[in-house]
């Protein structure tokens, strides 16, 4: 983990929609108090929730597992750009066996508790910034127990690459997900094992809607993986 001031620290701020409202001489401001964080791909946050400061996704994309008793790991969600996470007003502990790690690397701005608690005491378009941020992260989360209790394994593989495309950029009817996700991390994020994924996979292939292109996965038809979840 480095902790170096980035350039135009000032400006990365200015990317959060919670902050934008802010001007220039506030975000200079805020940028010499901050703690900068750049974590590698696999490295874990240090103590997420452990007191009320707030970290500040700026860029990369960190992710929330935990583990069950039996030791099988399962991918919660995703954190991306914009978004924030921590213990503002209390100190409420991480629940034991959830941990936060970055994918990619990753660059978070952690405000200390104080500071974000006196601003929002002053900024009500801060309070709103994480208000907004708390009601999308519910969002995200509601559907996922939606889709884990609504759909069978091969729909929410199928729903996930769909998620992964449309974050990827889609350019018609195919998009290449490079680096491609691993059937380990799908595997984790749909709550089965790789042997499933690894099936479907395949199956997928056998029906030209998937291809392998060294380490990418290419998917040539959107709308027929769509057609597999809607026949479900």
């Amino acid at each position: 983990m480095h902790t170096d001031t980035p350039t135009a620290s000032w400006q990365l701020l200015r990317t959060m929609p919670a902050l934008a409202h802010l001007d220039v001489e506030r975000l200079r401001w805020l940028a010499d108090r901050v703690q900068w964080r750049v974590l590698a791909a696999g490295e874990p946050v240090p103590c997420p929730f452990s007191d009320t400061r707030i970290h500040l996704l700026l860029s990369g994309q960190v992710q929330v597992c935990c583990a069950n008793v039996q030791g099988r790991e399962l991918l919660l969600g995703e954190l991306l750009p914009g978004q924030m996470f921590g213990n503002a007003l209390s100190c409420k502990a991480m629940p034991q066996g959830v941990r936060m790690e970055a994918t990619q690397p990753t660059l978070l701005a952690v405000m200390e508790g104080q500071i974000v608690q006196e601003w929002l005491y002053h900024d009500s378009a801060m309070v709103l910034g994480i208000l907004q941020n708390v009601t999308d992260l519910l969002w995200q989360l509601v559907a996922r127990v939606v889709e884990m209790g609504t759909l069978n394994v091969r729909s929410r593989l199928h729903m996930r690459l769909l998620a992964l495309a449309q974050r990827q950029g889609v350019e018609g009817n195919q998009v290449l997900l490079s680096p491609s996700p691993t059937q380990a991390s799908l595997a984790a994020y749909l709550g089965t094992t790789r042997e499933e994924v690894a099936r479907e996979m395949s199956r997928l292939t056998r029906l030209g809607l998937l291809q392998r292109q060294g380490r990418s996965i290419f998917l040539s038809n959107l709308d027929g993986l769509l057609a597999l979840v809607e026949a479900q």
